[in-house]
């Protein structure tokens, strides 16, 4: 007896915590937790130009807070130094990695404590790609 299987490719789905929108890729998301009182709090995340033109990434919000922004984190005479930045640059090709001690997203007037197993919501605005939103787990940087 011969038994004969069929199998269908089904598109490639990305795996749990990667985002997709046009050419970008949204990978490696993160919030630590904050103190009950804080109120700011820090996003990380890795984006990945898939394609063939510079993009970039032009602003950022949450519903938790009263304002997002990007920022890049400097040491400047032996203290560390944070400034807003207008715009991300993404070249083709390239992952960016918004990551501690170097840039990420500023969380300002948390509505809310960040709390270990929750999600913050997070909406990137891209100059090409357009509008992505994303879940961002909170949990200890590792």
């Amino acid at each position: 007896m011969l038994l004969v299987c069929s199998l269908s490719a089904a598109p490639a789905e990305p795996p749990p915590g990667v985002y997709r929108v046009g050419h970008i890729q949204v990978s490696r998301l993160l919030a630590p937790p904050t103190p009950p009182t804080a109120g700011v709090g820090a996003v990380y995340l890795w984006i990945t130009n898939n394609g063939g033109k510079a993009d970039s990434l032009l602003a950022v919000s949450s519903a938790m807070a009263a304002k997002a922004e990007i920022h890049s984190s400097t040491m400047t005479q032996g203290m560390m130094q944070m400034r807003p930045i207008a715009a991300l640059d993404l070249p083709p090709g390239v992952t960016v990695k918004i990551e501690p001690g170097s840039l990420h997203i500023m969380l300002q007037g948390l509505k809310q404590p960040l709390v270990a197993g929750s999600f913050v919501p997070l909406a990137l605005e891209f100059r090409d790609a357009g509008m992505l939103l994303v879940q961002v787990p909170i949990k200890p940087l590792e």
